[in-house]
């Protein structure tokens, strides 16, 4: 009898566990809760640079790939052999091929 009983005693523990755990009050972390979060806006700031080309000096190698074929239509004269006209920004840039330097500058219209 005692064993009936302390099964009994055992199993409608087992099955009030469940209820117990959920009678647990839910504490929110932003509701109620004694703790400040704080959230600071950045600002990325961009700065754009504008290259002053000049003679002689290097141009990047991101710039040389936008090669003017058609030199003609924009009143440029033709280049030398090993140079191509490049147009960065609002300048036509006259190059060497090989090495990037820059041989001449003319601004746009």
């Amino acid at each position: 009898m005692k064993k009936l009983i302390s099964a009994g005693i055992i199993g409608a523990s087992l099955l009030a566990m469940p209820a117990v755990s959920f009678a647990q009050p839910y504490h929110s972390p932003h509701r109620g809760s004694t703790h400040v979060q704080k959230h600071v806006v950045t600002k990325k700031i961009v700065v754009v640079k504008k290259h002053r080309w000049a003679r002689g000096h290097a141009l990047p190698s991101h710039y040389r790939r936008n090669y003017v074929t058609d030199y003609h239509r924009y009143h440029l004269r033709a280049p030398g052999p090993g140079q191509r006209w490049v147009r960065v920004d609002n300048q036509f840039i006259l190059i060497n091929g090989v090495s990037g330097l820059i041989a001449a500058l003319v601004a746009t219209r």
